[in-house]
């Protein structure tokens, strides 16, 4: 009769799918739920790939997330097993395809832990040996700190352009329910006034702000506090993202004009709509001579999608 899988081997890692646990030797590995999920899946699934929609819809069946949530996991498990995005000795990226991981053995037998499989006990030796040779060579300890440096920061930009990607999604999310309540308050005013709206939309409600009526201050006033909230805080969220990693100017087209627009949006929102009471919102672009770059969304998604 055929034996089940109870688990994988890769690299100097054993996968207890059974228990739920990830070794390295005898020592066992702190991963979150998810991780686990991820490695299981992979692990399952090799030699194939499997694409990021099924990883998402897999591990977050009952959640909407965005693709900067499994590029963030993907990372995680990458810095758990020594790995990283440019190297990728473990986990693979082929673009457009998915993910896989390389050069793994399924395991039918072996006891609760991984410290007593014979196949781990081995790989856990050499791996010593390996680190008191390298202990022992200055040169080699000298590349091994700079290549752990060098993982922290790309590490670090993935992490900021994870930030920049929600950042984004909640900037869109506040600017449609923002246009709603706009159009609303401006279709009040021209069916009470009987007026046509010719003017852009922060000089007609400035116009037209001392008479409102108090149905109409209302809508005002959620206007004003989707800018104060939703489009301020989001919008500075990527931009100190984008003043602290000025590598990323040079890795995402559209970066360093991005980071120019939300320079001139925050400044005008502190030296100008926080000091009126008749603006509820705040445009920027070519009028300014900063527009909003086309297609930079895409972009900061399509940099995680290649890590």
């Amino acid at each position: 009769m055929e034996k089940d899988i109870i688990g994988y081997t890769f690299d100097s890692f054993f996968l207890d799918i059974s228990h739920k646990k990830l070794w390295k030797g005898s020592e066992q590995m702190q991963v979150s739920e998810r991780g686990l999920l991820l490695l299981t899946y992979l692990c399952q699934a090799s030699p194939d790939h499997i694409s990021r929609q099924e990883l998402i819809d897999r591990i977050w069946s009952h959640s909407v997330v965005s693709d900067a949530s499994l590029s963030r996991l993907i990372s995680d498990i990458r810095v758990t097993l020594d790995d990283d995005a440019k190297e990728q000795k473990i986990i693979r990226t082929t673009k457009g395809v998915g993910f896989c991981i390389v050069d793994l053995e399924p395991v039918y037998e072996a006891p609760l832990y991984a410290s007593t499989h014979p196949s781990f006990y081995t790989k856990s030796k050499l791996a010593l040996t390996k680190y008191r040779i390298a202990i022992l060579g200055l040169c080699l300890a000298v590349v091994c700190v700079a290549l752990i440096v060098e993982q922290r920061q790309q590490q670090a930009l993935i992490d900021a352009v994870a930030k920049i990607a929600d950042y984004q999604e909640n900037t869109y999310t506040a600017f449609k329910a923002q246009a709603a309540r706009r159009n609303e308050l401006v279709d009040m005013i021209k069916v009470r006034l009987k007026i046509e709206r010719s003017l852009q939309f922060e000089k007609f409600f400035a116009l037209y702000f001392p008479e409102l009526t108090q149905q109409e201050m209302f809508v005002f006033d959620q206007i004003r506090a989707i800018t104060e909230t939703g489009l301020k805080v989001n919008n500075q969220g990527i931009l100190d993202e984008l003043n602290a990693h000025p590598e990323l100017f040079e890795q995402i087209k559209g970066a360093r004009e991005l980071q120019q627009h939300l320079a001139f949006w925050i400044n005008k929102y502190h030296s100008v709509f926080s000091k009126r009471a008749d603006m509820c919102l705040l445009y920027v672009g070519v009028e300014d001579g900063v527009p909003y770059p086309s297609g930079v969304d895409d972009e900061v998604k399509n940099w995680l999608a290649a890590q």
